[in-house]
């Protein structure tokens, strides 16, 4: 018993700093969620540079890593055809890394990737006190969010304007509507947290989580959280009542979305069912068709070695910056190599939610709504290697953790 306390004490003082950390991080999300979404890439490359000397000590393997690995060796391969290359002798300038997309990727997976790992070996007691805060930030963010969007964004606007730099109703509107990209993630870890917790009415109040949520992302016309939360929500409640199954039905499903995209996109311009659902959607969603149809025809010149990093942005109005779907930017740019690293990847996670529900269904729920809620905003909305968007999925990945061993430790 005394041997067994004794491990026990160590354990937590070696998991203190990782608890730190993880709290510090939960602290600064609802700042950098409604003020400087993008600043999350620094933060949980901060996190990471601080939890990194722990990997000397650990050997835990990560097999995920293995695929986005290769997925950014790749990616630099592809400097070797991309017309967008930057010039290398901007590599003599310091910060100049910044224009290289192949090699920052290399930088986030061992900087988030030391963030996932690390955290991940935090003990019990270290967790719950990081979920605990994590539940009263992701609240605080939710209620500012929708509070503002009811606002029509004064909140906001005003903030600017005591900073000196003062934004018109709807470029502050499309700000504020970014709090709900970390919201329709944090979400699900969230509920688990409750759920596991002795609160009362703690259904109560994870519905009303949900709807503030779900209020925010509707006020500030945020089109991607709303159907993230939707989608999420359903695949969540499958597992919660059908368990491994839908898990299982999951597996393919995003496989195909990443394998089989161009040529999904191509069969509906063949159809008719593009142009029928031309005439359905709004002029934002109109003009994303327009961008995937755009790419699939671009796909088809080079299949196999794809354009290359960062390719999208070289082809004008027809692609502002991306695609707005991850993994036709993956194909466009990356081939069928990218595109099968990625859905390997994806398998490899969900694997590992299929072990997960398992061992109990809420935490199978939880990481597979998390999951279905990222691919559907990557599907709709960002470019798939925004630093700030790659940053939110290493934070989802670490909530759902924290989550998981706080419900083990109340089991």
């Amino acid at each position: 018993m005394i041997e067994a306390g004794v491990l026990t004490d160590a354990s937590e003082r070696r998991t203190r700093w990782l608890g730190g950390l993880a709290v510090f991080m939960m602290v600064m999300t609802p700042l950098l969620g409604y003020l400087a979404p993008k600043q999350f890439a620094a933060l949980l490359s901060l996190v990471g540079l601080l939890a990194a000397p722990g990997l000397f000590r650990s050997r835990r393997p990560l097999l995920p890593m293995f695929a986005l690995a290769l997925l950014a060796l790749w990616a630099l391969i592809s400097l070797s055809w991309t017309p967008a290359l930057p010039d290398p002798a901007k590599l003599k300038k310091f910060g100049a890394v910044e224009a290289f997309t192949a090699i920052k990727l290399f930088l986030q997976l061992g900087l988030y990737g030391a963030a996932v790992a690390m955290l991940g070996q935090m003990s019990s007691r270290s967790a719950r006190l990081a979920s605990q805060v994590m539940l009263v930030c992701a609240a605080l963010l939710a209620l500012v969010t929708c509070l503002d969007g009811l606002l029509g964004a004064k909140i906001y606007q005003a903030l600017r304007k005591a900073g000196g730099d003062p934004l018109t109703p709807d470029l502050a509107m499309v700000k504020v509507s970014m709090g709900t990209y970390p919201l329709v993630l944090l979400l699900w870890p969230c509920a688990r947290v409750l759920g596991a917790s002795n609160l009362k009415g703690r259904n109560i109040l994870t519905a009303v989580l949900f709807a503030m949520i779900l209020a925010g992302a509707h006020l500030t016309g945020a089109d991607a959280p709303v159907v993230a939360l939707v989608l999420g929500g359903l695949v969540w409640l499958g597992v919660r009542v059908i368990g491994k199954p839908v898990v299982r039905v999951l597996i393919p499903l995003v496989s195909a979305a990443f394998i089989f995209a161009p040529m999904a996109m191509l069969w509906g311009e063949k159809s008719g069912f593009v142009a029928w659902l031309h005439a359905l959607v709004p002029p934002s969603w109109d003009h994303r068709l327009n961008i995937w149809a755009f790419a699939a025809d671009r796909i088809l010149e080079h299949p196999m070695r794809g354009w290359g990093i960062d390719a999208s942005r070289t082809f004008g109005a027809a692609i502002p910056l991306h695609t707005h779907n991850a993994p036709l930017q993956i194909w466009l740019e990356l081939g069928a190599f990218g595109a099968a690293m990625a859905a390997a990847f994806y398998a490899w996670i969900l694997y590992g939610v299929l072990s997960w529900t398992e061992a109990n269904r809420r935490d199978g729920a939880m990481a597979a709504g998390a999951l279905v809620s990222y691919l559907v905003v990557s599907g709709f909305s960002f470019g798939v290697w925004q630093e700030w968007w790659l940053a939110l999925g290493a934070l989802a990945v670490i909530a759902c953790g924290v989550a998981q061993k706080t419900s083990a430790s109340s089991r």
